[in-house]
């Protein structure tokens, strides 16, 4: 059960470290919960995130950065969710090409 929000405020203020255990914790039970098949995902994930926060300067841009992150797995998901079913997505990298044949010269 989360604390409430002004224990939540007063462990920020007083206690960061402790605060951040306890997100830590949080996050670790959430994925743990997840069915199997998508835990390694979200720890993936959850590591992105994590990276974000440590290379942000402020709490304020560790904000903004994860925002970003989200709105582009957001643009992406509604750009594969649009795609026509009969669009294969292996064929989207592929580049035509004209093949010349030369024919093998034989040495006397």
């Amino acid at each position: 059960m989360l604390p409430s929000f002004d224990e939540l405020m007063r462990l920020a203020s007083q206690e960061p470290d402790r605060l951040e255990g306890l997100r830590k914790n949080w996050v670790n039970d959430v994925i743990a919960s997840a069915p199997e098949p998508y835990q390694r995902r979200l720890r993936g994930l959850q590591f992105q995130i994590d990276m974000e926060r440590d290379r942000a300067s402020n709490p304020m841009s560790s904000c903004i950065r994860i925002s970003q992150m989200m709105h582009e797995g957001f643009a992406n998901l509604r750009v594969a969710l649009n795609k026509p079913e009969n669009e294969n997505t292996a064929e989207d990298n592929l580049i035509s090409a004209d093949v010349l044949h030369f024919p093998l010269a034989l040495a006397d």
